[in-house]
């Protein structure tokens, strides 16, 4: 076989349309890698996403254990505080000294004891012992300064309020750090929620996008209704005790699970974009070949006619520049003889094209014979100068009838010889055919000593449109397997190719058996 020259085309159609096809499928390779990549990478983030917010349910409900837990720890610790200081006050006043030893006392022994913000003030509410707070323990309330007593003070607001009395009056008041209370919280909690009370009238609310800091009745209009929109879509988690509705607790479901369920949809659509991919580069391929086929089906046809009626047309115009009489019989009746000679190649060349694409009945025929006729014919026309060319016949199977239509064989045969020639044009050598058989099948090897093909390019010559040659349309081997697998349903191959060597073509067909 003839290899492509360096600057040649490897198809029968135009380079500029080759690379486009080319850029094409390598782009659509592409981006079907792209969409494979993108979805295995969303799937990942949705199964992690899932799994992160799958932790949250149970990490509140651990939080919201460890915070009752607490809360009653705290609460119990406080009353015990308060009823220690109740208990040491009473004890104490009995004191000469009242005022020095409940100083001593807070100072001295409470610290230790009780590690809990507290603030003691007398009946006005003047601070006059506090502990575990931002403000210096040892100074007076007189000598603080005025952002340390506003300090106080602010701490005495979030501080419950308890009274120490005397019969039926308050001498003193007990400001005690609250518990962690429901909305505290809350407000560590890093996911979607709403607690509302019996009627659902929303309390507290994190993460819903509207401001924390305000009560229900002071948030807007607007904020409310975009609040009671979410809590629509929210999971609904009664709180109870006992018998007793206390209220709801409105968490938002995982999201990344709804939307794991929809990588089915994306399943189906990345396999119909698959398909649809797939579908379109089979119809641009079928498209291509066909384009390639019919472009070189015509130029053939061209071809083929051409020659016959150059020479019709040559003989006309010699007859009609002879003047009537001028020409003797003898050089008439050679003149109507390669006339018809010329007529019977063009209704030949007809008749064969014809067959393409159209229903062929086979006959039994001496392939023998055939391959005589297709050598000889060849043999009187191969170069014989520089680089010489000599054809020859080695044929086992005289008298073997196969099943054929014997002008499509023929033709098989001529694009096989010619795609030989074609690879020994520029040194020369021999063409071998050889016809063997066994029981069932009958085998034509057809070996030239031309320049070989690569391995990788033993199935593609036979497409439509690849050629090794600089002009071509590649079309030759295409309708020779056409010709030996769709019309004879035998089978057609590269049976060996050496690179500098040549190359072995095999024709199988079934014999035609009788009974």
């Amino acid at each position: 076989m003839k290899q492509a020259l360096k600057n040649s085309t490897p198809s029968g159609i135009s380079r500029k349309k080759t690379d486009n096809f080319k850029a094409l499928r390598l782009y659509l390779i592409l981006g079907l890698l792209l969409i494979f990549t993108a979805f295995a990478v969303y799937a990942q983030v949705l199964i992690q996403n899932a799994k992160r917010e799958q932790e949250y349910v149970p990490r509140i409900f651990a939080q919201y254990i460890a915070y009752t837990d607490g809360y009653l720890r705290q609460s119990e610790k406080y009353a015990q505080m308060l009823a220690e200081i109740t208990s040491k006050r009473f004890e104490l006043i009995q004191e000469d000294d009242f005022q020095e030893a409940i100083s001593d006392y807070m100072f001295l022994d409470f610290p230790g004891k009780n590690p809990i913000p507290v603030i003691i003030t007398d009946s006005d509410t003047i601070p006059q012992f506090w502990n575990q707070v931002r403000v210096p323990s040892d100074i007076s309330y007189d000598d603080l300064s005025e952002a340390d007593r506003l300090l106080l003070r602010q701490e005495m607001e979030r501080m419950n309020r308890s009274d120490l009395k005397a019969g039926d009056s308050v001498i003193n008041y007990v400001y005690i750090a609250r518990p962690v209370s429901l909305q505290d919280f809350i407000k560590g909690i890093d996911y979607s929620v709403v607690v509302t009370d019996r009627a659902k009238k929303p309390l507290y609310w994190r993460n819903v996008e509207i401001t924390e800091d305000q009560s229900w009745e002071q948030t807007p209009a607007e904020a409310r209704k975009l609040l009671r929109e979410k809590m629509s879509g929210m999971s609904e988690v009664p709180l109870a005790q006992a018998s007793e509705q206390l209220g709801y607790i409105y968490f938002t479901a995982p999201k990344s699970l709804a939307r794991i369920g929809s990588l089915v949809l994306l399943e189906l659509l990345l396999l119909l974009l698959i398909l649809a991919f797939g579908a379109y580069g089979l119809i641009l391929l079928h498209r291509t070949e066909k384009d390639t086929l019919w472009i070189g089906l015509a130029k053939e046809t061209s071809h083929q006619f051409a020659t016959p009626i150059t020479s019709l047309l040559g003989w006309l115009d010699r007859l009609r520049d002879t003047p009537p009489g001028a020409m003797a019989q003898e050089d008439y009746d050679k003149v109507l003889d390669q006339m018809t000679t010329d007529l019977n190649l063009l209704s030949y060349n007809a008749n064969r094209f014809g067959k393409v694409g159209s229903q062929t009945k086979l006959k039994p025929v001496e392939l023998h014979t055939l391959l005589e006729e297709s050598t000889s014919y060849f043999q009187a026309r191969m170069p014989h100068l520089a680089s010489r060319i000599d054809i020859h016949l080695i044929s086992k199977i005289q008298g073997v009838q196969v099943m054929l239509d014997k002008d499509l064989f023929k033709w098989a045969m001529e694009n096989l010889i010619k795609n030989c020639v074609d690879a020994m044009s520029q040194k020369g050598g021999n063409i071998f055919v050889t016809a063997t058989q066994n029981k069932q099948h009958v085998y034509v090897h057809v070996r030239d000593e031309g320049k070989g093909i690569a391995h990788s390019q033993w199935k593609k010559i036979f497409e439509p449109g690849v050629t090794t040659k600089t002009r071509g349309w590649g079309l030759g081997l295409s309708l020779a397997k056409r010709i030996i697998e769709e019309y004879h349903h035998g089978h057609i191959r590269v049976l060996e190719s050496t690179l500098g060597e040549g190359t072995t073509f095999e024709i199988k067909l079934g014999k035609e058996l009788h009974k």
